[in-house]
């Protein structure tokens, strides 16, 4: 079980990485530029919370230059679960995914890092730098490490801005559209495709109902898993599930999605 759910979030980390984010901020405040922002989740697996996910996007100013700063985390726990007083509690042994790039306004990558800390196992590390047209990678994992240099797809833009072009311009019901974005998981190139469906009441998991619009997506790194967002009219993901697994995504608040998990260190 911990191994196969462990799989499946390193293959879905870089789609929840790239998809829109939700604005959050208090009611009558201004909704802050789309380069900068932050999305919290939390994930259920067989109806039952079992982490959370935190997105963050900033633009920083480094030697007179624009970069967007994109950092993405996955806390889970995939053990068995028990109780404390009667009430369920997560283990002390959480596995966790960290993905950071940098990329250039108009999108263009710059560095990224790739990390799955996954106790008792190894961590494995990836981080990559973009030189010259030139993608330098270095790979830890199992105690050893590996370089490879190899040409960086010209045309190919990183996750901040192929999510920041989706809430530019939101899909429409029944329109199909086609990203390719770089992914850092596996330091290749990812097709995502966006077919839109059509709005429908969609159920959250405090009983409550939003109008979204159905929307089923796939990538060409994992072309057997499907995931189906659920988006409002500005293009803000409520909601994701990956039926195959039985997981479920919530958007919320930081609160509720560190419920269990608040003793864990954040980004």
């Amino acid at each position: 079980m911990q191994r196969n759910l462990v799989f499946v979030f390193t293959l879905a980390v870089s789609h929840f990485a790239c998809t829109a984010y939700s604005q959050q901020g208090n009611e009558g405040r201004p909704a802050r530029p789309l380069e900068s922002r932050e999305q919290w989740r939390m994930i259920y697996v067989g109806g039952s919370n079992i982490g959370y996910v935190h997105d963050a996007v900033e633009t920083v100013n480094r030697d007179g230059k624009q970069v967007v700063v994109n950092q993405h985390t996955s806390v889970f726990d995939v053990t068995l679960p028990r109780r404390k007083g009667g009430v369920r509690v997560p283990s002390d042994t959480r596995s966790k995914i960290t993905i950071q790039t940098e990329e250039t306004i108009d999108g263009d990558v710059l560095a990224f890092r790739y990390q799955v800390q996954n106790p008792p196992l190894a961590s494995t590390r990836k981080q990559g730098r973009v030189a010259d047209g030139q993608l330098q990678i270095k790979t830890e994992a199992n105690g050893r490490v590996a370089t490879r240099t190899e040409e960086f797809p010209i045309g190919v833009k990183g996750p901040a801005y192929a999510d920041r072009m989706l809430l530019k311009q939101p899909l429409k019901a029944n329109e199909t559209r086609v990203i390719s974005t770089f992914d850092p998981r596996s330091a290749q190139v990812d097709t995502i495709r966006f077919e839109a469906r059509d709005f429908e009441n969609t159920l959250f998991q405090d009983g409550t109902e939003k109008r979204l619009l159905h929307v089923v997506v796939t990538h060409s790194t994992a072309p057997n898993q499907v995931f189906h967002e659920f988006l409002d009219a500005e293009g803000e993901c409520w909601k994701t599930t990956i039926p195959s697994q039985d997981m479920v995504v919530y958007t919320t608040s930081r609160a509720t999605a560190l419920k269990l998990f608040g003793d864990v260190k954040v980004p």
